[in-house]
């Protein structure tokens, strides 16, 4: 009945560290920047397209991206294809909020 009561134990011990093995390495994940917009993945990025490539591993960077703490890879391409479609966004928006506008109101955000 001991040998059981041993195996169980040696078994959940295992067990408990396989997670906290496994939950500490998906905190580990760097977040990619592209042009300042996150992306997930690197496979739709030109090499011929890249400008430069910054790797940020220290404590301010990492508070930012809180619990992903495996630094940032900052990339600076020459096309902006990430940011034009964020840039086209916000000026669509602007111009809508434009018309919304009545003369002679403040709007305060």
């Amino acid at each position: 009945m001991r040998n059981v009561f041993v195996l169980l134990f040696l078994w959940l011990s295992m067990t408990i560290q396989a997670q906290e093995i496994s939950s500490q390495d998906s905190l580990n994940i760097p977040v990619i920047l592209v042009d300042g917009v996150e992306v997930q993945s690197l496979d739709s990025i030109s090499q011929d397209d890249v400008v430069e490539i910054k790797v940020f591993k220290d404590e301010e960077v990492k508070k930012l991206f809180y619990p992903r703490v495996g630094g940032v890879v900052y990339i600076t391409t020459k096309s902006k294809r990430f940011l034009t479609p964020v840039i086209q966004k916000y000026k669509e928006s602007v111009e809508a909020n434009k018309k919304k506008r009545k003369e002679g109101q403040i709007y305060i955000r």
